[in-house]
């Protein structure tokens, strides 16, 4: 019953789309994405306000509501003239139409290219849709924080200040726990559902690069082919099928970003009241959204250029009013105010911000030797074959690189290994497995098809708009390496840098007719197409946390236990929290003395119907033992055992995969 409930808004918000768009075939989808997201935000806040957030029925009504004033807004008469009337039929069938008629006046090796892609895509998409629907999510952020902190505002009913074992249960923005858990109780708690947001961002990524290169006037086959790169990409393919938070940020700023050039090219007010609508979403969601406010910049330069005085006017008083309005209804209330208020930071405690941001650089003299370092690291991150690397034969060729970039580094002084003060785990030429395979970056596309395009334009003359977007990549990548220290995880942020850089390569095959012309530039295509393809496969089916065939002496993810998948990455607490789950009755009430980096999510059992009460809360120190808790979990580094303590057994002697070892866990029967 709710899920149709689910369905039919979903499909509403489409609707609602298709009556304020351009009737533009990808901006229908794109429009509604961001309405459904700010709907479903908005009824969040509204929930947790009443502290109703957990109230399914509640659910099934407020964001209803919430998406006709949408629609209230967009019939304003300032919109009205702009609005042109074509039914969603006829767009798709437009759009089928176009399609078939490019696919038939293609060459044989354009058709050859795109097939190589199709069935690869075809493969690793269903291979996604398995691992979503069919395995339990078990990101370490997740199980620590994102989805755990979700488990907590349901149960209080509210995500209002509660201070958790996690820093980030009460200080990490509270947008998109909405976005998760909307799905989720729709679903009628389905944890597979979690991971629905994601999957959307994949193909919202792809739509809007789409989108944004038709506004490019970038030729159809050409923008096909660039946005489908993005569907290739190792990192967009790993976080679709989780619910790391990075794919979803970057598909609000695509859908930003191409409102921008929608306005460009129409001057329609409409474009900037979604693109402050999604700014406001990606603000709400994620504080490294900043990283793209100097990018964005650049790119308003582009699109207010060349505007006469009068309409320059009337357009900034719009985009103005639209994003101080959005901000203050979808942005604030998130939790910065809230951190500010009770931390004294708008992104949380002292000992977070200190770990994670600027603050490690020290003086600004440290912080441009330091950034610069960083830059230099998070280039040859990218330099690397990830996906690939999942093949032996590939793995040990990246190796055999290690010692000649060792030498440059050496006689250049650099000391990109050595200095480590301003990172979070040391830089290393030679990337480590659990960073190449859990959180691979752009891969053999960037070498073979992102660094030529680059070059291209700046050694051939092009129009002005990519050497906005190159320097918007390039500043991108600056902020990133100067505002945080260097952290191999963080090859996830470049999913938004992604967003700047794709339009370079449209350009670049634009103006080599996606290699027509001769015919080594045809085997060119044919071989990126198949490298293309083998890095995506290679991503999906050897990927660790979540192996669909089995490798590694590893089975697959299908053929574990719930608790097995849940610990894939800290396989020595498997054995402790599996007696945890067989010890503690799926009703009781369960007290937690854990730290920071305990998984918390899996005690709550498979139903989610455990109640869990921290005692040892972030920077708050150990806290009595609640009366109405029937058990303690505990680790031995905040309680001392006593006599009728049950040690649990975590796994001291496996070393193979482990990041951070586990705590030595047990639990007390306390009534």
């Amino acid at each position: 019953m709710y899920f149709i409930v689910f369905i039919t808004f979903v499909l509403l918000c489409i609707k609602i789309a298709s009556k304020i768009s351009s009737k533009i075939f990808e901006e229908i989808f794109i429009i509604g994405y961001i309405l459904y997201s700010a709907s479903i935000i908005l009824s969040g806040y509204i929930l947790s306000e009443l502290n109703i957030w957990n109230s399914t029925i509640s659910w099934s009504i407020v964001p209803f509501l919430v998406i006709i004033g949408f629609l209230q807004l967009f019939s304003n008469s300032i919109f009205q003239a702009e609005r042109l009337n074509a039914s969603s039929f006829k767009i798709t069938g437009r759009a089928i139409q176009k399609f078939h008629e490019v696919y038939k006046s293609s060459t044989k090796t354009e058709r050859l290219a795109f097939a190589i892609l199709l069935v690869s895509f075809i493969l690793i998409h269903l291979i996604q849709l398995s691992i979503t629907f069919y395995s339990p999510p078990n990101e370490w952020d997740s199980m620590t924080g994102h989805l755990n902190r979700i488990l907590y505002f349901l149960q209080n009913g509210s995500f209002k200040h509660f201070i958790g074992t996690n820093w980030n249960i009460d200080t990490y923005p509270k947008a998109f726990s909405s976005i998760q858990a909307y799905p989720f109780l729709m679903s009628n708690w389905n944890e597979h559902f979690f991971k629905l947001p994601n999957m959307s961002a994949y193909w919202i990524l792809f739509i809007g690069t789409y989108g944004i290169l038709k506004r490019l006037s970038v030729p159809f086959i050409i923008r096909v082919f660039c946005a489908s790169m993005v569907l290739f990409v190792p990192i967009a393919i790993i976080q679709s099928t989780s619910t790391d938070t990075d794919i979803v940020l970057a598909a609000y700023l695509v859908s930003y970003v191409y409102f921008l050039f929608s306005f460009k090219q129409s001057q329609q007010t409409l474009y900037l009241y979604l693109a402050a609508i999604a700014f406001s979403i990606a603000l709400s969601h994620k504080i490294t959204f900043v990283f793209s406010f100097t990018p964005l910049c650049i790119l308003l330069v582009y699109i207010v250029r060349n505007m006469t005085f009068l309409s320059w006017k009337y357009s900034l008083k719009h985009f103005l009013l639209a994003h101080i309005f959005f901000i203050l209804i979808i942005t604030l209330p998130t939790g910065y105010i809230s951190n500010l208020n009770y931390y004294g930071h708008p992104i949380g405690p002292t000992t977070a911000t200190q770990h994670q941001s600027i603050e490690r650089a020290g003086n600004f003299k440290n912080l441009l030797a330091h950034g610069s370092r960083n830059f230099i690291r998070y280039n040859l991150d990218l330099i690397n074959l990830d996906g690939l690397r999942n093949i032996g034969v590939v793995e040990n060729f990246q190796k055999s690189l290690k010692p000649a970039l060792k030498r440059i580094d050496e006689k250049l002084k650099i000391g990109l290994e050595q200095e480590t003060s301003f990172t979070i785990i040391p830089f290393s030429f030679n990337r480590r497995f659990e960073f190449y395979n859990g959180t691979p970056i752009y891969g053999v596309i960037f070498i073979i098809l992102i660094i030529p395009s680059i070059i291209v334009l700046f050694l051939r003359r092009s129009k002005s708009v990519y050497y906005f977007f190159i320097a918007a990549f390039l500043l991108h990548m600056l902020a990133l390496s100067f505002t945080a220290p260097y952290d191999p995880w963080k090859g996830r942020y470049m999913l938004s840098s992604f967003v700047f850089v794709i339009p370079i390569l449209g350009n670049w095959l634009n103006q080599n007719s996606l290699f027509q012309n001769n015919r080594l530039g045809k085997i060119y295509l044919i071989v990126s197409s198949i490298l293309i393809s083998f890095t995506g496969l290679s991503t999906i089916i050897f990927h660790k946390r979540a192996l669909p065939f089995g490798a590694y002496n590893k089975p697959s993810i299908f053929k574990i236990s719930r608790m097995e998948a849940l610990t894939i990455s800290r396989p020595d607490i498997y054995q402790a929290y599996a007696k945890y789950d067989s010890i503690v009755p799926l009703n009781a009430t369960v007290a937690l003395a854990t730290i920071n980096d305990d998984y918390e999510y899996p005690l709550w059992g498979p139903h989610f119907s455990r109640r869990l009460i921290p005692i040892n809360p972030f920077e708050q120190g150990l806290q009595k033992i609640p009366l109405k808790a029937d058990y303690l979990f505990f680790a031995k580094s905040v309680i001392k055992p006593i006599a009728g303590d049950i040690r649990l057994g975590t796994n001291t002697h496996i070393k193979e995969g482990v990041i951070v070892p586990g705590e030595d866990y047990y639990i007390r029967k306390l009534r």
